[in-house]
C-alpha cells in the first residue's frame, strides 16, 4: 500500500474531564478531499488543528506533512496589498522559495480562474472574490495537504454555491489533499469523497463514501436524510439542520441549512492548548472586529441604497436567527419597506456576530441588528463608520443555566458562555457577578476556591447544544435560544436581563454611515417601516411569532417564539427567582424604537466596567456624553417615531432614568 499523505492512530484530546476527540483513526490519501461533518462541541476544528500541527493530542500518534497549509471562514487580506501581492505571502513566508515568485503568483492565479483580480485591492472584492484569493495564497506554495475551516461560511447562499463548484473544480485540477469543515452536510456530500463524521462526547470517527457526484444529486434531499440517519440524538440532528429534531415539539421544520453563516463549534472557543488566533477570529472574537475595515471604502455597486431599474432603492438585510431581528425580519415579510420604495432581497441568515459584522464591513448587505455595544465598539475602536438607526427592541435576553445551578453563587468554578465580548449581555452577567462577590476571567480555569467564572464566547446557534453536553454551565444570549434550552429541557431561565436593567436596549439597527450622509430619505423610511413593524408586533404577537416561524427566518420551534414573544410573563417565572421585579412589568421581549441618551450614557460606562478579550484603551478616554449624537441618527429615529404616531403609540415617554438592581 502507497504511504499516505497523513495518518492518525488511536487520537485523543482531551481537557479536563471532558474528551473532545477519543481515539480518532484517519488516513488521508493522495488526491482524495475529505469533508468533515458533525453538531457543534463535535471536535471538527480540533481535529483540523492536530492535523496542522497546532494542536498537540493527549495520546495517540499522529503522522502528517510539514508543508501543510489552512483557510478560514474570514479570508484576512492584508488591505494595502493587492490580490496578487497577498497572494505572494504565501511564498514570502518560506525561505529561499521567492526567486520565482511573482512568476509562480501569476500562475497560480491563472490556474484557479482569478487572473483578473490580480491588481485589485480587498477593498474592492465581493466575499466570494476575497475567499477564492485566500485559496490561492494557500495553496501557492503548492503544500501537500490543504485545510479548509468553514470558508464559505460567511458567504450569502448563491455566493456559496459559486465557490463550491469553482472548489471542487480546483480540486480536480490540482489534485491536493484537502480536508473541509463544514456545518452543511450538502456541501459535505457535494465536496467530499469521502465524509467524515464526528458526534459530541468523545465517538469514533465514522469515515464514508459519498454517493453524490453532481449537484443534481442533492436535489431530492434523499442523501443528506441518509446521512443524518447516522446522527442518531435529536441535538445533533438538530444543529445540523435535521427537521425531525423540532417536529415532536408542536414546532415548525427547522430551516434547511441556508448556505448562509454557518456557526463555528463551540470547543474552538473554550479548549486550551493551542489554539490558533484565527479560529477565534473566524468564530466572534473582537479580534476580528477591531480590524479596521474601512466601510466607507465600497465600490459604488455595493452601496447601500442603490437604485434599481424601478428607480427605488434597495437594501440587503442580514441577520441572526434571534428575535432581535423580528422588526427587521418581519418589515421585509409584510411589505413595509416594499410600500415605502425599498426593494429587500431575501434576508441573509448569519450564525455569528462576527461574520455579520464583516459582511456589513464589506457591503455585503445594508442593514442589520446588531448589539448595542458592539456598535459603540465598531465606531470608536475599529474606526467603521456606522449609525443606530432606531432600537431594535428592549429585553429580549435571559440567563439560561443547567438544571443543578439555582443561584448565581452556583455557577462559581465553571464556563458560562456570551455571544460577543462587547455585548449587554456581557455586562449584564458581570453585573450579577461581581453582586454575588465572583470574579469573571478570561482563558484562566475556573476556580471554586478562587470564586472565579470563566467567560467563553460561542455563537448563539451553538449555546443549548453546549449547555446539553455539560461544556458550559449557562449561557446569557437573546431570544429565543433561551426558550429553546427551556422547551428542550436542556435547562432553565435563572434570570431574565430585562429584570436587571428595566427595558434595556439589547440590539439596535444599524447602517453604514454613508447610507445616512448620503441617501438620509432611505434611512428615514426604512426607520419607519421598521417602527411600523414594532407596532405590528406589538399588536398581535402571536401572528408575529407564526410569520418568523412560516415564513421560514428563524429555525427555531414555534413553541418557544410564541414563549418569548408573549404579551405577559408567566407568573411561575417569578416564583422561582427569574422575575425579581414584577412590579417593573416588563415584558420577555419587547419592542418600542425611541434610542434614549441615558441609556446610551449608563452603557458605555458599564461598559468601561465589564472585562473583556480587547484592548479597551479607546474605551477608557471614550466620553459617555458625546457617544449618543455621534453614533445614533437622532433627526432620523425621532421623525419616524413622530410620523408613526409618537411615543405615545409605543407606551412610553419621552425621558427616563435608568434602573438597574442585579
Amino acid at each position: 500500500m502507497p504511504q499516505s499523505i497523513a495518518e492518525l492512530s488511536a487520537v485523543s484530546v482531551r481537557y479536563g474531564r471532558h474528551d473532545v476527540l477519543a481515539g480518532i483513526d484517519l488516513r488521508l490519501e493522495q488526491g482524495e478531499f475529505l469533508a468533515l461533518v458533525g453538531p457543534s462541541g463535535a471536535g471538527k476544528s480540533t481535529l483540523l488543528r492536530v492535523l496542522s500541527g497546532l494542536q498537540t493530542p493527549t495520546s495517540g500518534t499522529v503522522r502528517r506533512p510539514q508543508d501543510t497549509r489552512s483557510v478560514f471562514q474570514a479570508p484576512h487580506l492584508l488591505p494595502w496589498r493587492t490580490v496578487a501581492r497577498n497572494v505572494r505571502l504565501g511564498l514570502e513566508y518560506r525561505a529561499n522559495r521567492v526567486s520565482n515568485a511573482d512568476l509562480r503568483v501569476a500562475e497560480v492565479l491563472a490556474e484557479l480562474g482569478i487572473a483578473d483580480l490580480a491588481h485589485r485591492y480587498p477593498s474592492q472584492l465581493s466575499g466570494g472574490q476575497a475567499q477564492r484569493v485566500a485559496v490561492a495564497r494557500a495553496v501557492v506554495a503548492g503544500p501537500s495537504l490543504l485545510l479548509l475551516d468553514e470558508p464559505f461560511g460567511a458567504l450569502d447562499p448563491l455566493t456559496r454555491a459559486d465557490l463550491q463548484d469553482w472548489l471542487r473544480a480546483v480540486h480536480e485540477r490540482l489534485g491536493l489533499t484537502t480536508v473541509l469543515v463544514t456545518h452543511d452536510l450538502d456541501e459535505a456530500l457535494l465536496l467530499g469523497d469521502r465524509i467524515g463524521l464526528l458526534h459530541t462526547g468523545g465517538e469514533p470517527l465514522e469515515v464514508l463514501p459519498s454517493p453524490v457526484r453532481r449537484r443534481e444529486d442533492l436535489a431530492d434531499g434523499s442523501a443528506r436524510r441518509d446521512l443524518l440517519t447516522h446522527f442518531t440524538s435529536t441535538a445533533e440532528r438538530s444543529d445540523l439542520g435535521g427537521s425531525d429534531a423540532v417536529s415532536d415539539l408542536g414546532g415548525s421544520e427547522a430551516a434547511p441549512d441556508s448556505g448562509a453563516s454557518e456557526a463555528v463549534p463551540y470547543e474552538t472557543l473554550v479548549e486550551k492548548g493551542a489554539t490558533r488566533r484565527e479560529a477565534l477570529v473566524v468564530a466572534g472574537s473582537l479580534a476580528l472586529l477591531a480590524l479596521p475595515v474601512a466601510g466607507a471604502a465600497l465600490t459604488p455597486a455595493s452601496r447601500a441604497g442603490a437604485s434599481t431599474a424601478g428607480g427605488g432603492e434597495t437594501l440587503r438585510i442580514g441577520y441572526l436567527p434571534i428575535t432581535d431581528a423580528a422588526p427587521l425580519l418581519l418589515a421585509h415579510d409584510s411589505g413595509q419597506f416594499a410600500n415605502r420604495g425599498i426593494t429587500t432581497p431575501p434576508p441573509i441568515l448569519y450564525r455569528g456576530w462576527a461574520p455579520l459584522v464583516e459582511a456589513l464591513q464589506g457591503g455585503n448587505v445594508d442593514i442589520v441588528h446588531l448589539l448595542m455595544p458592539l456598535a459603540v465598539q465598531l465606531r470608536y475602536d475599529a474606526k467603521v463608520p456606522v449609525k443606530v438607526l432606531a432600537w431594535n427592541h428592549t429585553n429580549g435576553s435571559a440567563l439560561t443555566v443547567a438544571h443543578k445551578v439555582n443561584s448565581v453563587d452556583d455557577l462559581v468554578g465553571t464556563n458560562v458562555a456570551i455571544p460577543a465580548w462587547f455585548s449587554v449581555h456581557n455586562v449584564v452577567l458581570q453585573k450579577l457577578l461581581r453582586a454575588a462577590g465572583i470574579t469573571a476571567v478570561i482563558d484562566t480555569p475556573p476556580s471554586t476556591a478562587a470564586r472565579t467564572v470563566q467567560l467563553v464566547v460561542i455563537p448563539p446557534a451553538d449555546m443549548p447544544a453546549a449547555l446539553a453536553s455539560g461544556s458550559i454551565s449557562g449561557y446569557i444570549v437573546a431570544e429565543p435560544f433561551c426558550a429553546v434550552g427551556e422547551v428542550r429541557g436542556m435547562g432553565k431561565i435563572l434570570r431574565f436581563t430585562g429584570d436587571v436593567w428595566k427595558d434595556h436596549a439589547c440590539c439596535v439597527t444599524v447602517v453604514r454611515e454613508s447610507l445616512v450622509r448620503q441617501s438620509p430619505d432611505v434611512a428615514l423610511r426604512a426607520t419607519e417601516a421598521i417602527v411600523a413593524a414594532q407596532l405590528a408586533i406589538r399588536k398581535d404577537r402571536k401572528a408575529a411569532a407564526g410569520r418568523l416561524s412560516a415564513g421560514g427566518y428563524l429555525p427555531q420551534p414555534l413553541p418557544a417564539l410564541e414563549r418569548t414573544l408573549a404579551e405577559h410573563q408567566d407568573p411561575a417565572y417569578v416564583t422561582s427567582g427569574a422575575v425579581r421585579h414584577p412590579e417593573w412589568r416588563s415584558n420577555r421581549v419587547d419592542f418600542q424604537p425611541h434610542p434614549y441618551p441615558t441609556y446610551t450614557d449608563a452603557l458605555v460606562r458599564a461598559m468601561k466596567e465589564t472585562t473583556v478579550d480587547a484592548d479597551v484603551s479607546w474605551l477608557q478616554t471614550l466620553d459617555p456624553a458625546t457617544v449618543h449624537r455621534d453614533l445614533v441618527a437622532v433627526d432620523i429615529s425621532s421623525t419616524a417615531i413622530t410620523r408613526a404616531g409618537g411615543l405615545g403609540a409605543f407606551g412610553v415617554a419621552g425621558t427616563r432614568t435608568e434602573v438597574v438592581e442585579p
